[in-house]
């Protein structure tokens, strides 16, 4: 996610193509690993 994101590419899509999930599950995954704080809560240009 966080290596997408630097890159400047969809983080949403690389952590679809990570685990196989859907974009919904991943954003699901995206959002619990948020809220532990893993991630930066803000949301990113698309």
């Amino acid at each position: 996610y966080r290596a997408a994101q630097q890159a400047g590419q969809d983080p949403v899509l690389a952590v679809m193509s990570a685990t196989g999930f859907s974009r919904r599950k991943s954003l699901k995954l995206i959002a619990g690993a948020r809220d532990e704080g893993h991630l930066t809560p803000r949301h990113h240009r698309r």
